[in-house]
């Protein structure tokens, strides 16, 4: 589980965020080779960034077959996180897919350092559900006194257990900065009012 950061700049001001290599490293592995190789063949062929088109016909050029989307066919499945709110990643552009053969599960990062295109980076799926690239919003935290809480759009807490709890806090709304220092910055437990730990 990759730990999760809380940034506030004052109380009821403040958001959670996963540092994105430890996000990426809960789902893939990266793959130098298959970098190298695509970098190379974008060379060749004098294509400047990793669209879908251009991705295409490097898997097709390698194993001579169309990779297909995330389940199993139709488009690739992409995405920008810094285009989407409340989430907890929200500087990297990717694209998921499958290709035949020995490539298999693959995830090509397009951008980085708050969406701005960079290098293509080519990583090995490792999850047992693609899908799992899709959850860019859910953390599970604890508190000292064992309360535990989630949230499924990094934007509103609930009960991890499901049960009901009065009014509906945020996580900005929890947000705590104690004597103004931003380094000592936390969420705090609607219920008890300590520091909840988060994972995503």
């Amino acid at each position: 589980m990759a730990d999760v950061m809380v940034t506030a700049w004052s109380n009821g001001d403040g958001w959670l965020s996963v540092d994105t290599a430890e996000w990426i490293a809960e789902r893939a592995e990266y793959c130098e080779q298959l970098t190298n190789d695509l970098r190379e063949w974008m060379d060749e062929h004098r294509f400047g960034d990793p669209s879908a088109h251009v991705l295409v016909s490097w898997v097709r050029d390698r194993t001579k077959e169309n990779p297909v989307g995330l389940y199993g066919d139709g488009l690739f499945w992409a995405h920008n996180t810094c285009n989407t709110e409340n989430i907890l990643s929200d500087d990297l552009g990717f694209i998921v897919f499958s290709a035949s053969g020995e490539l298999g599960g693959l995830m090509v990062t397009m951008s980085g350092d708050g969406g701005y295109y960079r290098q293509p980076e080519v990583y090995r799926d490792t999850t047992s559900d693609m899908a799992y690239w899709g959850d860019y919003a859910h953390a599970f935290g604890t508190c000292v006194n064992g309360h535990e809480w989630e949230t499924c759009d990094a934007y509103r807490l609930h009960r991890y257990n499901g049960g009901l709890f009065e009014g509906s806090p945020t996580i900005s709304g929890q947000a705590r900065v104690p004597f103004g220092d931003r380094e000592r910055a936390y969420i705090a437990c609607p219920e008890c009012r300590k520091s909840i730990r988060f994972t995503a």
